[in-house]
């Protein structure tokens, strides 16, 4: 029996990965870090995972294989998190002990924060033993400050309304791709982000209100701004032909896998992420423009408005991709697979 331990609740659709697992995480309640995202009731409506047959089947096991620990790294460390920092450590080491000395098997950490960093020397201030860091940003430009047991694994959030949990266990949100709006749909808030400390170890620069604004002022009709309610976000996603991701306090977002979860063609920012992906797979280049540039998103816009076999080439290549990698059992024998192979 595995333990997968989520104390804010960022990642129920693990439940649903590992395999022969209790679930453990802290019910919502008031105030700062007292509790996670949902509360019982939303838990089994939201994602079918019953808490109290959880916490009960809990009580009666005193050895677990391995533990998953979802840890959202980079929120422990004061120059991130501001004074709170310190609510985060004692909560992440106080859950860690609870369960601790029950592990038989594999310690893996789950870094679900949204930075990209190498994470242990982030871990150093707690007491933790662990064997494995499944790193959700993982990038090439720091591929020379990873540690061998930093594996990546960009198939989690930090977020509510878990996006990974309809991606890998609904069936896709579809619509007849002749009959979509021709317009690329975005939603989403307007900010710059900028964070580079650490001798570039955090290193993450956003401009959303420069791409967005620029791009709907230089381009007319053809970016929808809207704003919809979350019941009905992937439906109305899916009515257009595009949707676009921008870099945001992250450069893996959201709104990603939301798109993801639609058949609407991708368009997104350049970003450098390790995707895990086999046999030289991965999602098509004629989807990504530079970072920041306007005009280049109008040049890939523009080629697939005049060219449709593109269009259905690289929709066709992100359903691949989808359908071969964003499910359960692929996520399962990968995450096996690593456990298994590290030393």
């Amino acid at each position: 029996m595995n333990i997968i331990v989520d104390p804010l609740g960022h990642a129920p659709h693990l439940k649903y990965v590992i395999s022969n697992n209790i679930y453990f995480t802290k019910e919502s309640c008031s105030g700062y870090l007292n509790g996670g995202h949902y509360s019982s009731s939303e838990l089994l409506s939201n994602f079918n995972i019953n808490l109290q047959n959880e916490l009960l089947k809990l009580q009666d096991i005193n050895n677990f294989e391995n533990m998953f620990f979802v840890i959202c790294t980079l929120s422990t460390e004061q120059r991130h998190q501001g004074n709170n920092y310190s609510i985060w450590i004692n909560m992440y080491q106080n859950i860690y002990n609870d369960f601790i000395n029950k592990i038989n098997g594999k310690i893996i950490l789950i870094d679900n924060h949204g930075g990209d960093y190498e994470p242990s020397i982030y871990l150093n201030k707690f007491n933790f033993k662990y064997d494995i860091i499944l790193k959700r940003v993982y990038s090439n430009r720091n591929k020379d400050r990873y540690l061998k047991n930093t594996i990546s694994y960009p198939f989690i959030m930090d977020t509510n309304n878990d996006p990974c949990c309809k991606l890998y266990n609904l069936s896709h949100y579809k619509e007849n791709i002749h009959k979509k709006i021709n317009k690329i749909f975005f939603a989403g808030s307007l900010f710059d982000y900028h964070e580079e400390w650490d001798n570039h170890n955090t290193f993450e620069h956003a401009d959303r209100k420069k791409i967005v604004n620029g791009f709907y002022s230089k381009y007319p009709n053809i970016l929808e701004k809207t704003r919809v309610p979350y019941n009905v976000f992937l439906k109305t996603i899916t009515n257009y032909k595009y949707a676009l991701d921008v870099r945001g306090t992250s450069r893996l977002n959201k709104r990603l896998y939301e798109i993801l979860t639609t058949n609407t063609l991708l368009l997104a920012e350049k970003i450098d992420i390790v995707w895990p992906f086999e046999n030289n797979d991965k999602f098509s280049d004629e989807c990504f423009f530079e970072q920041g540039n306007v005009d280049d998103l109008y040049r890939i816009y523009n080629n697939f408005e005049n060219n449709f076999e593109l269009y259905e080439k690289c929709l066709k290549n992100q359903m691949y991709i989808v359908n071969k990698y964003f499910n359960n059992e692929w996520l399962w024998n990968y995450i096996n697979d690593i456990i298994c192979n590290i030393d």
